[in-house]
């Protein structure tokens, strides 16, 4: 999603704008946050086995999925003229972040095969992280607090890389 141009507030800001303002502003901080997990990801010079590489990979991952969850879901918020398709929409994408919550939460109890790539494996879940922090942001600024509901707990750090 590229950028829009910037805005100027004069005014007192009504419930949309405000809306507005606040996806314009996370979406700032996402883009910088992934911005410098990438640099430093690849700015890395150790080999693609090294633990610390692995994290850095996973950390840069997680926030492209949060940025890429938080563009989708904040494209529609900012489309949104009334307050009812604002709540509508709200909750279709709660609907979705529990999909995806429990989704990630049955995949992260399973016991995984040696034979099944554990560097695909970390890819995925932190992508899916990410996804699921980026809808849970959008969800924030739209008035839904799902941060009571947080992530499931997934042991996706510790995994062992096959080299």
């Amino acid at each position: 999603m590229p950028p829009r141009a910037p805005v100027i507030w004069t005014h007192t800001a009504t419930r949309g704008e405000r809306i507005r303002r606040r996806l314009d502003e996370r979406h700032r901080d996402l883009t910088r946050e992934a911005r410098t997990r990438g640099a430093s990801y690849r700015g890395s010079r150790a080999g693609a086995a090294d633990p610390e590489t692995v994290r850095l990979r996973a950390d840069f991952l997680n926030a492209l999925g949060r940025l890429s969850a938080f563009e989708s879901a904040s494209s529609s918020f900012l489309h949104c003229r009334f307050e009812l398709q604002v709540r509508a929409y709200a909750e279709d994408l709660s609907r979705e972040y529990f999909r995806l919550w429990q989704l990630l939460a049955r995949r992260g109890t399973e016991m995984s095969s040696e034979t099944e790539g554990s560097a695909e494996r970390l890819d995925h879940f932190a992508v899916q992280l990410g996804r699921l922090e980026g809808m849970a942001d959008a969800l924030l600024i739209a008035g839904r607090n799902v941060r009571l509901f947080p992530p499931p707990h997934i042991p996706w750090m510790p995994v062992a890389t096959g080299a």
